[in-house]
């Protein structure tokens, strides 16, 4: 009967004694300031060409053809024409998108000059490009831009920037906003 007694005692004193021991190691936790790692997560990087910080940008031209828009940001963080007006709606939703994307979306590929040479490029549109972007931050060296012909599947466009002699191929999705915002605004 002793026996039944100290068995039946140490059952009622394990979950308390469980419950003892969480509490101790929340303690811990909370003392120390170790949070459990979400070793799953990974940390993200922007990509892009854009170097700057998208909210950074200040300054935004925009051209296709022979037609050429200058937008500048607003202090409340929207954009308003150099020429007069403001940019709402789409097609400020399109711009500050597109500097998003030049910002953290990075080239699927990019092709060196060396596999460019003997290749005839007009294919890739850059020549005349089907929507053009200058964008400057306060102080910084601007960033241009320029978007050709999709890639043969259509996934893809071809993509260059000044003074590099690169050719990008960018998701087609950027251009695309570019080209959205570039479309929408209408100039008063």
């Amino acid at each position: 009967m002793d026996e039944a007694m100290n068995t039946l005692s140490l059952r009622r004193l394990a979950l308390p004694l469980l419950a003892m021991l969480a509490l101790a190691y929340l303690v811990a936790m909370v003392v120390t300031g170790a949070q459990p790692v979400q070793r799953q997560l990974v940390k993200f990087e922007a990509k892009g060409v854009l170097p700057i910080e998208p909210e950074a940008v200040q300054r935004v031209t925009l051209g296709q053809r022979g037609r050429e828009l200058v937008l500048t940001r607003r202090g409340d963080g929207g954009w308003a024409l150099e020429a007069g007006g403001t940019v709402e709606g789409a097609a400020a939703t399109h711009l500050d998108t597109a500097i998003k994307m030049l910002h953290r979306s990075g080239p699927v590929r990019e092709i060196a000059p060396e596999e460019l040479s003997g290749v005839d490029t007009r294919p890739f549109g850059l020549d005349e490009p089907v929507v053009m972007a200058t964008l400057a931050g306060a102080g910084g060296r601007p960033l241009a831009v320029r978007f050709g012909a999709l890639n043969p599947e259509g996934f893809l466009q071809y993509m260059r920037i000044d003074g590099d002699p690169k050719v990008y191929l960018m998701s087609r999705f950027i251009g695309a906003e570019w080209l959205a915002a570039l479309e929408g605004v209408k100039p008063k």
